[in-house]
């Protein structure tokens, strides 16, 4: 605990000094596992966008939907990993 002081000495707040949501341990788990969660993320919508480009069967209009999704979702889980 940390105590401090305003200047009319009479007021005094008192603060935790720990202020870390979870214990050091937790955390080393959630950064794996969003990590793992972005990888994830970019490993799967490279491969749609890749079987789109490679299979040209797969070049019909309701298709170009899943192939915008994959590009909006794996640039959202590139920048995701850049900044976590």
């Amino acid at each position: 605990m940390v105590t401090c002081f305003n200047s009319s000495s009479a007021n005094s707040t008192t603060v935790s000094s720990d202020g870390a949501p979870f214990p050091g341990y937790t955390m080393v788990i959630l950064a794996i596992l969003m990590i793992t969660l972005v990888v994830v993320v970019v490993v799967g919508n490279a491969l749609v966008i890749l079987a789109f480009v490679v299979d040209k069967s797969l070049r019909n209009q309701c298709n170009y939907f899943f192939l915008n999704l994959a590009i909006s979702d794996f640039l959202v889980g590139k920048y995701k990993r850049a900044f976590y």
